[in-house]
């Protein structure tokens, strides 16, 4: 078998598990899926959520079911462990406050693998691809350690091997975002949120989507979930390394036969799109 059928397998399977395949089909009418690629600060938005009350549900570590609720699957423990709300999401029979709709669905695949379900919604999680893709080449080399992605010595190397549909990282990340900021008119609500406003102000950022999504949430409350999913953001990124600021340690370099790379509109990349990122060193 060839490296690139490889990579595609290892990667088809990494975003669409045997579980997320089962959990597809109880995605319905009232949910709306938070897509964004790998180390793209889902993790926060996710524990942001479920902190203001909300109902947020991970395919790849939970049992879905189409009443809305969802159960933890205990193999996925310490992948759930790495944020606090999270971790404490479950669903008790007692449990007759917490809302059920609309429920956001966090989703690492392309739109087609989601156009059989009438879905409400979608909002997408964009991150400048010079920080997302070192992020999430991290966490596949320092927390899920996978063979296939040790296999690569440096950042740059893991960014020319084959990924998830048999192309190179970056264009992988270019046809994702494509793909959904075509896909967006299909569906009756959506929003779009970069990572970079996330951080830097999250409040006015997480307000908008909110009312883009026609979901009510009081400011203080907003406030509050931030400063709350601010305080366990070590328990998460603290043992996968997460990539530091963009800096010293970033050389950068003409990206030769890459395609340019291209947001949801209204959702620019904000630095250059000619470049390509290259972290000096190995990547783990």
């Amino acid at each position: 078998m060839s490296e690139k059928i490889h990579y595609l397998l290892h990667g088809i399977q990494d975003r669409y598990n045997a579980l997320y395949q089962e959990n597809i089909a109880e995605l319905g009418e009232q949910d709306i899926v938070v897509a964004s690629i790998g180390g793209s600060g889902q993790s926060l938005l996710g524990n942001i959520l479920l902190e203001l009350g909300l109902n947020y549900a991970d395919p790849y570590i939970d049992a879905l079911s189409a009443d809305g609720t969802s159960h933890p699957v205990p193999a996925y423990a310490d992948y759930r462990s790495r944020l606090s709300a999270t971790d404490q999401n479950t669903w008790l029979e007692s449990d007759q406050e917490r809302p059920r709709w609309p429920r956001f669905v966090k989703t690492h695949l392309a739109p087609e693998f989601l156009t059989p379900r009438p879905l409400l919604g979608a909002w997408i999680l964009i991150r400048d691809p010079r920080d997302s893709l070192y992020s999430w080449c991290k966490f596949r080399t320092d927390f899920a350690k996978d063979p296939l992605d040790l296999r690569s010595r440096t950042f740059e190397e893991w960014l020319e091997q084959p990924g998830p549909t048999g192309i190179n990282r970056l264009d992988d990340w270019s046809s994702f975002y494509e793909a959904w900021g075509s896909a967006l008119p299909h569906f009756q609500r959506t929003t779009v949120t970069t990572f970079e406003d996330l951080k830097n102000d999250p409040v006015a950022a997480l307000q908008k989507n909110l009312n883009d999504l026609a979901v009510r949430a009081q400011e203080a409350d907003i406030t509050r979930a931030v400063d709350r999913s601010r305080r366990g953001l070590p328990r998460c990124w603290g043992r996968r390394a997460a990539c530091a600021p963009l800096g010293r340690d970033v050389a950068m370099r003409p990206a030769a036969g890459h395609r340019p790379v291209h947001g949801p509109r209204g959702c620019p990349v904000t630095r250059s799109a000619e470049h390509v990122p290259a972290r000096r060193g190995r990547a783990t």
